[in-house]
């Protein structure tokens, strides 16, 4: 399953605030191994031996179809469009507009 790029953007930055490493890039295997970008995967991942490890891995857009729908982070209603109604209406009351 696909995620949009805007959820893997912020998974990514989430992981990275919190001390988390992440890789990102196009993922390709050859006889060389695989790679993520430049980065050997298996090179990178010898960092993590003998550690107990999480790894998250989805594809990020291909398949991912935007429904339009989204959830405000703040007051957890669905809407439609760049910003929720309800919080933008709260937002401009509360700043007397």
């Amino acid at each position: 399953m696909a995620i949009s790029k805007s959820d893997a953007r912020r998974l990514a930055k989430d992981a990275t605030e919190t001390g988390a490493h992440v890789l990102r890039g196009l993922l390709k295997a050859d006889v060389q191994g695989a790679r993520i970008g430049e980065t050997n995967l298996l090179e990178w991942l010898a960092q993590y031996v003998d550690t107990e490890v999480i790894l998250v891995v989805s594809s990020v857009g291909k398949g991912y179809i935007e429904s339009g729908v989204k959830i405000c982070y703040t007051c957890g209603r669905d809407y439609t469009g760049d910003t929720c109604p309800y919080c933008a209406e709260a937002r401009a009351r509360l700043r007397g507009e």
